[in-house]
C-alpha cells in the first residue's frame, strides 16, 4: 500500500511540478506580449510625435511645393507669404503655433468709389456671396484711387492628419475663383435687370 501512496504521491507532485511550470511559461509569454506591445505603442507615438512636429508653417509651404506653387516671405512679416495659383496672387498668414492659415486673395476687383449703382450692386453681390461660400468677400474704400477694393478671406484648418493635404488646400483655394466667379456673373446680372427696368 506503501507503494500506491507513494505513486499516487509522486503523481501528484509531478502534476503540480507541470502546473507550475506551465503557468510560470504563460507569465513569461504574457511579459513578452506586453513587451512588445510597449513597444508598438511607443513607436507609434514617436512616429505620430514626428509627424506632429512638423509646423503648420513648414507644413504648408511643402504643400504648396507639391502642387506646383512657388512663394516668397513678406520682408516685414515672416507670419505672411505671398504665392501664386493658376495665375492669382495670393496671402497667407500662419505660424507654427497655430494650426488654421488665413489665406487672402486681395485686390483682386475693383469698382469706382463715386459710381452709386455699382456700389450698390456690389454690396448686394456680396451679401448674397458671404451667405453662400465659406470664403468671404470685403471691400475697402481707397479715397486716393476713388476706387472700391475687393478682396477674399478663407480661414481653414491646416495639419499633417488630413488626408490627402494637396487636393485640399486645391479644393480650398478653387473657392476663390467660385466666388469670383459668383461675384462677377451676378454684378452682371443685377446691370442688366437695371437696364431692363430704366
Amino acid at each position: 500500500m506503501q507503494c500506491g501512496l507513494n505513486k499516487v504521491g509522486d503523481m501528484t507532485i509531478l502534476i503540480m511540478i507541470v502546473l507550475l511550470e506551465v503557468a510560470v511559461l504563460f507569465g513569461i509569454i504574457a511579459i513578452i506580449v506586453i513587451n512588445r506591445q510597449r513597444k508598438l505603442t511607443d513607436n507609434n507615438m514617436t512616429t505620430n510625435r514626428t509627424e506632429d512636429q512638423i509646423g503648420t508653417r513648414d507644413l504648408f509651404l511643402e504643400t504648396l511645393t507639391k502642387i506646383g506653387c512657388q512663394y516668397t516671405v513678406d520682408d516685414e512679416d515672416t507670419e505672411r507669404y505671398y504665392f501664386a495659383y493658376q495665375g492669382e496672387h495670393f496671402a497667407v498668414d500662419m505660424s507654427d503655433e497655430r494650426q488654421y492659415v488665413n489665406l487672402w486673395d486681395m485686390f483682386w476687383a475693383s469698382a469706382e468709389l463715386y459710381n452709386i449703382d455699382q456700389l450698390a450692386r456690389l454690396k448686394k453681390v456680396i451679401n448674397e456671396s458671404n451667405l453662400r461660400f465659406a470664403t468671404t468677400t470685403v471691400y475697402t474704400v481707397n479715397e486716393a484711387g476713388s476706387t472700391v477694393d475687393v478682396h477674399c478671406k478663407s480661414v481653414i484648418l491646416f495639419c499633417a492628419q488630413i488626408p490627402d493635404l494637396e487636393n485640399y488646400l486645391r479644393t480650398e483655394l478653387n473657392d476663390f475663383f467660385h466666388v469670383h466667379q459668383y461675384i462677377n456673373v451676378e454684378m452682371a446680372k443685377l446691370k442688366e435687370q437695371e437696364e431692363a427696368n430704366a
